[in-house]
């Protein structure tokens, strides 16, 4: 049995996407590494393993998250017409990408001057989708493609 199968079936379609394989490639790649042809169908490490082992010779390199920087915690967690768990998570991910000052401080910093709010849990959502334009805003000024993980506004990759 296949332990934190969400999270591996994640990892194969970033593999995927990070390799630019095409529906074709990539399920010859399944067959030929495992003897499958859907993710879905992985039921083993160490069909994973095999699996990983051909994206990596494709020259797939699994980056570190930026996510561990700045967990959105328990306490943040909203109620019902505050911002939801993915916005909070945007906004912490956009923060760590483009500041310069990549700490919880002058993020609540420029929450309070846009979101009009002391804290992240107090965001509203519309209050949280404005702090998103002007951080989106912010990434492309320092030349961060928001939309892409490994871009910069220029097109050129970032971080590989």
């Amino acid at each position: 049995m296949l332990v934190n199968r969400s999270e591996k079936l994640a990892l194969v379609h970033l593999a995927k996407k990070q390799c630019a394989l095409d529906d074709e490639a990539y399920r010859a790649l399944l067959a030929g590494s495992a003897n499958i042809i859907s993710a879905s169908a992985i039921e083993t490490q160490e069909q994973f393993d095999a699996i990983m082992r051909s994206f990596a010779a494709l020259g797939f390199k699994r980056l570190p998250g930026m996510r561990k920087k700045m967990p959105v915690r328990d306490s943040e967690i909203p109620g019902s017409d505050r911002a939801s768990r993915r916005q909070l998570y945007y906004i912490k991910g956009l923060w760590e990408l483009a500041s310069r000052a990549k700490d919880e401080a002058s993020l609540h910093a420029i929450v309070k001057r846009i979101g009009k709010v002391d804290d992240l849990r107090f965001l509203t959502k519309p209050a949280a989708s404005a702090v998103i334009i002007a951080l989106r805003d912010i990434c492309w000024k320092a030349g961060f493609n928001p939309d892409g993980p490994y871009q910069d506004a220029t097109g050129e990759a970032k971080g590989l």
